[in-house]
């Protein structure tokens, strides 16, 4: 029967009320489940939610048999629990496993836990199948809620050749189970030498929200709860080493080369990273060297703030035209709160349609003296509206239209149409 280690039995006995024995405890590792489609089912776990059940599952859930507490009328009774997890990539897919302990001697009903671990060694105990329950669960194809929603997807249909299926974002690990025959494929019990020496361990380091930057190779997933609210996570994979190796199975390695050895790794993994980050920043700014950066940063700095300066100028101009061609029914702080969202190019359009709508409401905006002399023109202070020396062919209300139309086109094309209010 498998034994726990050192380390194993002491996690475990954070978990056990009283401390146990190597002798009488047994392990066994699982494979629960992994972000491919589940077949028929056409379901699947984000790495999102799997992020959330591998901590869970280091937290420790029931080793159930089939699901029991889903069947009324049968008493519930766990026959052990899980210790550990780890993340590992097995090819394409995200897989989550965990560790599982039960105490051997023990009876629950009328099953011998040492009978369930002898099944376990002899293969005849072997898939496994996860409980939990779900919080959110979206469409692949929409993005929108499932079920209950606006959703007009069917799982398992294919839509422009990509096929539906149902994107389990969030929930709760609940247990895992002995089964005969599991849903998801190659979810169960795996062999004790399956861990991360034959595979890349996925391991996670918390994003601080300040973070700018991210290791070389990193992803980052990001997972919201009701608990934890949003957490943001890279995922980083590490592989075992030659000088890894040789320092932890090599007897003819002393102690004090072993920790140098260890310090020396830890300096070049931080020191790949560093320079793997300032990579991307020298290619992102176009420098050849680290010490060009600084005063890149300071010109991009002060350009910067020069195009914002111009951008409130542009503003300014586009919202006096407004005033000019509308008067009073312009409402200037709604409109530069509307063009604060667009870039430069959109407000000049803007600002210039609005100029040419108040040079139709004025007159065309032209020279209305006559030589030298500051005299108005006869009849100018009669009532009556200048004449337009450039004849423009539309009227006010058309200009006024068209420019309510080059607003209402510049913020649709920009993706900021959610700030358009609807006439009443």
């Amino acid at each position: 029967m498998a034994k726990p280690t050192a380390d194993q039995l002491e996690r475990i006995n954070q978990l056990a009320r009283v401390p146990l024995t190597e002798d009488e405890t047994y392990v066994f590792p699982a494979k629960l489940v992994g972000d491919q489609i589940i077949p028929s089912r056409f379901y699947r776990l984000t790495p999102n939610f799997l992020r959330k059940m591998a901590i869970q599952a280091r937290e420790g859930v029931s080793l159930l048999l089939d699901h029991s507490w889903a069947n009324l009328g049968i008493m519930t009774i766990p026959l052990g629990r899980t210790f550990d997890s780890r993340l590992q990539m097995d090819g394409d897919e995200l897989a989550l496993y965990a560790d599982h302990y039960m105490k051997l001697g023990q009876e629950v009903g009328d099953i011998k836990i040492d009978q369930i671990a002898d099944g376990i060694d002899a293969g005849t105990i072997f898939d496994t199948s996860i409980g939990f329950t779900v919080t959110s669960q979206t469409c692949s194809i929409c993005g929108q809620e499932y079920f209950g929603g606006n959703c007009p997807h069917i799982r398992g249909r294919e839509y422009d050749t990509k096929p539906c299926t149902v994107d389990i974002n969030d929930g709760d690990l609940m247990e895992n189970s002995l089964v005969f025959d599991g849903a998801y494929p190659g979810a169960g019990v795996v062999g004790m030498s399956n861990t991360s020496e034959t595979q890349s361990t996925v391991k996670w380091e918390f994003l601080s929200e300040d973070a700018k930057s991210l290791p070389s190779g990193g992803r980052v997933f990001y997972s919201f709860s009701g608990k934890s609210g949003l957490d943001g996570f890279v995922m980083q994979q590490e592989k075992n080493n030659e000088a890894e190796t040789q320092a932890k199975g090599d007897d003819t390695v002393t102690e004090e080369q072993k920790a140098a050895l260890a310090a020396a790794q830890t300096q070049a993994t931080a020191l790949t990273a560093a320079n793997g980050v300032l990579g991307q920043v020298r290619a992102a700014l176009g420098v050849e060297s680290d010490a060009d950066i600084p005063a890149k940063l300071t010109a991009l700095s002060a350009q910067a703030a020069d195009g914002a300066a111009y951008k409130v100028k542009v503003t300014e101009q586009a919202c006096g035209a407004g005033v000019r061609a509308l008067g009073e029914a312009f409402n200037t702080e709604t409109m530069k709160a509307m063009l604060f969202h667009l870039p430069v190019s959109e407000i000049e359009k803007i600002g210039a349609t609005y100029e040419a709508q108040a040079q139709a409401a004025l007159g065309g905006g032209g020279r209305h003296t006559e030589g030298d002399n500051p005299d108005l023109p006869a009849g100018a202070l009669g009532g009556a509206a200048p004449s337009n020396p450039q004849k423009t062919e539309k009227t006010p209300e058309e200009q006024r239209a068209l420019a309510k139309e080059a607003a209402v086109a510049a913020l649709k094309n920009t993706g900021r149409s959610n700030l358009l209010k609807e006439d009443k």
